[in-house]
């Protein structure tokens, strides 16, 4: 574990729930958030079924994309009007930025299990951890999906994104999934157990 990271993406984190808008409505705050969980269970079952069947790129799309709901739900059940500022505008909002979302998604506890590092190896953890931080991670988000000119060569996304990322991002996905919310309500637990097989399955691969 990086210990300045972590700080610095606690404190990140923290200073999210003080600014912002706010999601839930403050009635049915509970099943809010369950739904808000279905939701990011259907983006990564979506991206286990897209890298099945070898669509890795938008595979890769859909994992990042639940890697930024996540920070967003885990976010948005400590904001209420009682200690959460509006934000002048989106740019102040950390739930608007796609890096402050992967770096609050991505915190240093990850590290600590052997599930992720066994799958994936501790170097390509910390890298992807520092390319959350770096904004390196949003570059990825859209090679993923868009069409570009890379030196000079006119390249899609299927061919920018191979299996062995995609299968990286997914494991990722999933592991951020299972570290920030999970226990968090029980309709969590019935998620997970889905999720936590598709985890082996693509890990044995």
């Amino acid at each position: 574990m990086d210990e300045e990271a972590a700080r610095r993406k606690m404190e990140l984190a923290e200073a999210a729930t003080e600014k912002g808008k706010i999601f839930f409505s403050g009635r049915r705050t509970s099943e809010e958030f369950n739904r808000g969980c279905d939701h990011i269970y259907r983006l990564l079952s979506d991206s286990y079924r897209l890298y099945s069947s070898g669509s890795f790129s938008t595979s890769v799309f859909l994992s990042i994309t639940a890697i930024e709901e996540i920070a967003k739900l885990e976010i948005a059940i400590y904001r209420n009007k009682e200690r959460t500022a509006p934000a002048k505008n989106r740019r102040d909002d950390a739930l608007f930025s796609h890096q402050d979302k992967h770096a609050i998604a991505l915190q240093e506890v990850i590290t600590i299990g052997h599930r992720l590092p066994e799958a994936i190896g501790e170097e390509r953890l910390r890298e992807l951890l520092d390319m959350a931080e770096t904004g390196r991670l949003i570059e990825l988000r859209e090679s993923a999906l868009y069409m570009d000119n890379v030196d000079g060569a006119f390249v899609c996304p299927g061919e920018r994104i191979d299996q062995r990322t995609a299968r990286e991002i997914l494991l990722l996905a999933l592991e951020v999934w299972d570290d920030r919310l999970v226990s968090l309500t029980n309709h969590t637990y019935d998620l997970d157990a889905a999720l936590m097989q598709i985890f082996k399955d693509v890990a044995a691969q």
